[in-house]
């Protein structure tokens, strides 16, 4: 069973991997992209938000999957061939 974290870093590493990509795939600067596609990421999720506010019932929850929460200490953990991977937690 997928976890809606698993979800939400998939989607995260498939953005980081397209920005990449879309910039000329530069070496050594994964977590650059990485961090992007979160904040990319993390405006779609507040826009929707802002766009659905008012059409649930309030004990709905909103579609914000915490995926714009900073990581503190983070050290980044490349894949090889040149992947985009989420940065490690110290």
């Amino acid at each position: 069973m997928t976890s809606q974290s698993d979800i939400v870093e998939q989607r995260i590493r498939e953005t980081a991997f397209k920005l990449w990509q879309q910039a000329g795939s530069p070496e050594g600067q994964d977590e650059i992209f990485w961090h992007r596609a979160k904040e990319d990421i993390a405006a779609q999720e507040a826009k929707l938000d802002n766009e659905l506010r008012g059409t649930f019932p309030a004990s709905d929850a909103s579609s914000s999957s915490g995926a714009a929460s900073p990581s503190t200490n983070a050290e980044h953990t490349a894949l090889p061939s040149g992947l985009i991977s989420k940065p490690a937690d110290r």
